[in-house]
């Protein structure tokens, strides 16, 4: 179990502030979403020459983005629990991101969109507080 209170996560500029997701299914609570990371973004940058790979790091701001966009929840994160990373996220796969949202908690499961394999699942804690510095520059990008 990977376990982190009051992380504080340095966010790549630009890193997928151009990323296009297309909405599979949304409840209330709920959303599945499609997309591919090209190999031209930031965060594959060194991560690493000749095996390129979406850093774990990469992978929650995804989630924590797309639960900011889709839940309202904001960026903050709180805690980090119960994440798995189990296979290397390659640029231009073909991505499904679920993710369900309760109380603070939002839990995910990111795979492939072609045969399924898991690339990493979890549970991250949104903080309840007001808006971070960070959280603000974000929301004007």
């Amino acid at each position: 179990m990977l376990l982190f209170k009051g992380a504080q996560v340095s966010l790549k500029q630009g890193g997928f502030d151009d990323l296009e997701e297309t909405v599979v299914e949304k409840t209330k609570n709920y959303v599945s979403l499609k997309f591919t990371i090209p190999d031209s973004n930031p965060y594959f940058d060194g991560h690493f020459p000749g095996f390129l790979i979406l850093p774990g790091v990469a992978q929650i701001e995804l989630v924590t983005r797309f639960a900011s966009r889709y839940f309202g929840t904001g960026v903050a994160l709180a805690e980090i629990r119960r994440v798995k990373f189990t296979n290397p996220v390659r640029p231009n796969t073909p991505l499904l991101l679920k993710m369900e949202k309760t109380d603070k908690t939002i839990v995910f499961n990111l795979s492939s969109r072609k045969d399924g394999t898991a690339y990493s699942m979890g549970t991250i804690v949104q903080n309840p507080g007001p808006a971070s510095a960070g959280e603000a520059s974000l929301e004007g990008k």
